[in-house]
């Protein structure tokens, strides 16, 4: 009787043990997965850091364009008042 109940325990053991073992896998592949997503959000991110450092020369550019023709204009203005 004890040797038959051993044998259902160790049946039911090997059943949660394949079970366990397809958890395993999927929570592998789900890893596997996670590891691809943040591969390619560090893409993004070095992409991102890219664009935003082309972002600031364009400012700059910018705001040089910006002194420049408030520079004109008033060396534009300082020239017809002392005509």
């Amino acid at each position: 009787m004890i040797n038959y109940q051993l044998r259902i325990v160790n049946y039911e053991l090997s059943i949660v043990n394949y079970q366990l073992s397809i958890i395993n896998y999927q929570l592998s592949f789900t890893n596997y997965e996670l590891s691809i997503i943040n591969y390619q959000l560090r893409i993004i991110n070095y992409q991102l850091r890219i664009i935003n450092y082309q972002l600031s020369i364009i400012n700059y550019e910018l705001s040089l364009s910006i002194v420049n023709c408030i520079t004109a204009l008033v060396i534009a203005a300082a020239s017809f008042f002392t005509m």
